[in-house]
């Protein structure tokens, strides 16, 4: 089995897409698993970091109003599809699973034809957001399987089954763990605590 994981550019493709790594490995030690990305984002760090391999291919950001960048768009969206085919081919894909970002568009696209002698790789599409991003919103239109952390998240009969988290995560004993967090932060055994924090490196949206 061969998988290739498309989600690059912040941690909240990254991280999701690792723990289905780590998923999958343990399910398989076996399976042959290939992360896509870009030169620009996280992904050069965390992927290499969590042992596996990582294929860089041209950034495709989706312009949200008219500009210079709107209109290179086909070109690189186009560079990046050949790209993607060229690792879809090399490393023999048995599937496309996708988190959006940079790198998903692409990948959906070069799924759909990799070669004369193919002419797709199923593709599955995770959605983690409250609402949906562009790459995604195009991909599961034709995706075998679309995935989501919430319901209504704006992708049509997408399958509510939470964010994937790696296990060094699930595996805390938080209760066991309470005790310490509220001294080690200096906060009162009965005292109610609220934690705020800010998605996609603290963007307002």
């Amino acid at each position: 089995m061969s998988v290739v994981l498309a989600g690059g550019g912040t941690a909240g493709h990254v991280e999701p897409a690792m723990a289905v790594a780590d998923a999958l490995r343990a399910l398989d030690p076996k399976v042959r698993i290939t992360a896509l990305g870009t030169a620009r984002g996280l992904e050069t760090r965390l992927v290499p970091a969590r042992g596996y391999d990582l294929e860089l291919i041209t950034p495709v950001p989706l312009p949200r109003k008219p500009s210079g960048d709107l209109a290179r768009l086909p070109s690189r969206v186009w560079r990046a599809v050949r790209e993607t085919r060229a690792v879809l081919r090399s490393v023999d894909a048995d599937v496309v699973i996708g988190f959006g970002g940079y790198v998903a568009l692409p990948a959906y696209l070069a799924a759909r034809g990799v070669s004369p002698r193919r002419s797709r790789v199923p593709v599955v599409i995770h959605e983690a957001n409250a609402s949906a991003g562009l790459a995604n919103r195009v991909g599961a239109r034709s995706a075998e399987r679309v995935l989501s952390a919430v319901p209504d998240c704006g992708l049509p009969g997408a399958e509510v089954v939470g964010v994937p988290v790696r296990e060094a995560i699930t595996s805390l004993d938080r209760a066991a763990l309470r005790a310490e967090a509220r001294r080690h932060f200096g906060f009162a055994d009965d005292a109610r605590v609220l934690l705020v924090f800010g998605g996609s490196q603290g963007r307002p949206r």
